[in-house]
């Protein structure tokens, strides 16, 4: 890892690998708080609907919060059902903020 506020979680079943998060925690002086995000989450298809999602993104909770993190946003596509459901299960709710990107 480049950076010690990066996290990875691997998920085993088997000695397989099924799944994987990865979070970031950050700190900024233009926010009183550190905040979390979890920027990766992938469960091997096989896998799915075991509640592996669930486990992973627990994890990745308790570490950030572990860091001081108390609010954790996820980015995922809005037509990711199956992901969406995952986070909400999880406690995650959808917000009206809108993400602006740009190609440098």
């Amino acid at each position: 890892m480049n950076s010690n506020n990066e996290l990875v979680a691997v998920a085993t079943l088997m000695d397989e690998v099924i799944g994987f998060g990865c979070a970031q925690s950050f700190k900024s002086f233009c926010y009183i708080e550190a905040y979390g995000e979890i920027t990766e989450m992938y469960v091997k298809e096989s896998a799915r609907r075991n509640g592996v999602a669930t486990s992973l993104i627990s994890f990745l909770e308790n570490q950030l919060h572990s860091r001081g993190v108390k609010t954790v946003k996820i980015l995922t596509g809005r037509d990711n059902k199956s992901a969406i459901k995952a986070y909400e299960l999880s406690g995650y709710v959808k917000d009206d903020e809108v993400m602006l990107k740009k190609k440098l």
